[in-house]
This record gives C-alpha cells, structure tokens and sequence, in this order.
C-alpha cells in the first residue's frame, strides 16, 4: 500500500518500517560507541580493607642534592624504603615533573627532611600552588622536620621568624629548646586519638630527634595530635585536614631505622633505637588514604595517553547491516522516481 500526500507518491509501509527500524538501531548503539565507563566519586570513596598500601601511589619529592650535608639524600632513600615495605608504588619526582602533573598520579606526596626556606625555593610559586590544590581535591601530604615546619605557615626557629609559603596549617612551628641538637627522645602516642586507630600502638616510643619543633596550631584550626613529646607534652606528630585532603607532619625522623638496614642507609646507625615507627606510619598513610577522595587521575607517570582501541566486531557488523539496509532504501527511492 502506497501513500498520497498532496498527489505526491509516499514510499510504501514496509519501507517506512526499515527506515524507522534503522534509525532506532543506530541511535540505540551510538551512545556507547568510544566511550568507557567512569567509575562515580562514591565508588572511590569510604574505608578499605587493605591493610597496606597495595594498589596506592606515592610520589616522593626529590629535594635537593647536597653533597657536603647529606641528610636530603639520606631521607629521600629511607622514604623510599619505607613506602616500598608498604607495598606501596613508588616514584621520585623532581620540580619539572611536579610542573607537568606528576601528582596527578599519586595518592600520597612524600617530601624528605630538608631546610624549608630552600625547599619552598626549589619547588618554586607554581609548584606549591599544585600542592595545594591537589591536597586541596583530596591528595595526602606527608613531611619530616624541614618539610613538616614548611606545612605550618608560621615558623619560630633559632631566633628568626618565617613565613612559609605552602601553608597547610594555619599554626606555628616552635623551636625545641630542651633537648640537644641530635639525640634520641621519647614521645607519647595518642592512642585515643579521633584520626588513625592508633589503639594498637605503645604508649611511648623512641624517637630520633634532631634540633626539633614543636606544633602550635591557630585559633579555629584544628588538628589531631598523634604523639606528644613525652618531657614536655608539646605535640610532636600531628595531622589535619586541608580541603578534602588532609596531611602527616612529623618533627622527629619516623623514616630511619637506626637498629636496622631496611631503611637503605646507614646515616644513623650510631644511634640505638629499639623501636621501628615504620608500623605506625603504616597506618596513619592507610587512614590518610580512605579518609580522603581519590585524587589520582592518571594511572602512572610519566602519563602515556591511552591509544584507541579498535571498534568490536559486533559493532563492526551492525554498521555493515545499517549500511546495507540504507543502500537498499536508496535503491528502492530511485526506482520509484
């Protein structure tokens, strides 16, 4: 049965049926045609089970290199050590990368002991800013002594006031006066503390310290205190919150263990230390993690883009068909003309 609109001849039902059966076909297998499923926030989100850190990302900043003061290199490689015993994946960045998106990859920043003035300059403006905004979105600061002071944007040290530029805490870093410059100390573990479940952890444990501080927050910032220095009950260990991440800061070393050569480096050996903080930090970077967003965008660095993948077979075969069919509609239109 053919059809008459205004005496022009309409294509018959059987052909109007094709051509509507096509169109449905291919607006029925268009949207999924190069595009991948992304996985929600709220399936990246909430506690894990894993009690390491297995399938985690740590960048560990590279400092700089001193020859004639070693401790950065000495540092750098305990880190390294020490999230690789986590089975954690491990990378050591420098500025450059830092610049072109390497935290984009990483779950947890590391940054070696080091002079905070000095640090800040090699990481340079731009380069804190991407700190900052990628705790900020849910990525994990870890520091040690130099680049622990550099996350409070006060600083009392030796006489002279500071100002630094990262500035995750609003807070001041206080000068330890007390102890020597170089020694081992004991501090207090929080083991009620609100943040990581620290239930496990001594109550005390053997530290070394090496001319420390002392952290003191601001009025409206709050922290979580994780040890205390034991002779004068000023925190020594603490973590915050910064945006949807959040942050670690240590004054005393956690990354050597001075009793031990897993730590790939024998800078402090001459001191006894029975206790391993190695344990503890695995917790506090296990909680640091489920505690925060996903940050990590890219799977690796360096970032290789994903080639495209050929189109499926069955895909393949659907156009074949649709094309076919369309061909045989054209046929049919110009016999009728």
């Amino acid at each position: 049965m053919n059809f008459r609109i205004c005496g022009q001849t309409m294509l018959p039902r059987r052909t109007l049926s094709i051509i509507f059966l096509s169109l449905l076909v291919i607006s029925g297998i268009t949207p999924f045609m190069g595009n991948e499923i992304i996985t929600s926030s709220a399936e990246t989100t909430g506690e894990s089970t894993t009690t390491d850190l297995s399938g985690i990302t740590v960048g560990i900043y590279e400092g700089y290199i001193n020859n004639i003061d070693p401790r950065v290199n000495q540092s750098r490689q305990a880190l390294f050590n020490m999230f690789t015993w986590m089975n954690a994946s491990v990378f050591i960045f420098n500025t450059t990368e830092l610049l072109n998106g390497c935290l984009w990859a990483c779950e947890i920043l590391a940054i070696p002991e080091g002079l905070g003035p000095t640090m800040e300059n090699r990481l340079t403006d731009d380069g804190l800013q991407t700190i900052r905004e990628w705790v900020s979105l849910g990525g994990s600061y870890i520091g040690v002594r130099g680049s622990a002071a550099m996350a409070m944007n006060g600083s009392f040290f030796e006489g002279y006031t500071t100002t630094f530029d990262l500035a995750l805490v609003n807070g001041t870093s206080y000068e330890v006066e007390d102890l020597d410059s170089l020694q081992m100390t004991n501090v207090s573990i929080n083991r009620d503390c609100t943040g990581p479940d620290l239930s496990d952890m001594p109550a005390n444990m053997s530290v070394l310290f090496r001319t420390g501080r002392y952290f003191v927050p601001s009025e409206g910032q709050e922290i979580i205190c994780i040890a205390n220095y034991t002779h004068n009950n000023q925190p020594a260990m603490i973590a915050a919150e910064y945006g949807e991440g959040n942050l670690f800061i240590s004054s005393p070393h956690f990354e050597y263990e001075e009793n031990g050569d897993r730590d790939g480096t024998d800078y402090m050996d001459a001191y006894d230390d029975p206790d391993s903080e190695w344990p503890m930090l695995l917790t506090i970077s296990r909680w640091l993690v489920d505690s925060s967003p996903t940050v990590a965008n890219i799977s690796s660095w360096p970032y290789t883009p994903p080639t495209l993948s050929p189109l499926p077979l069955d895909l393949i075969m659907i156009g074949v068909g649709v094309g076919a069919v369309l061909l045989l509609i054209a046929v049919v239109i110009v016999k009728r003309r």
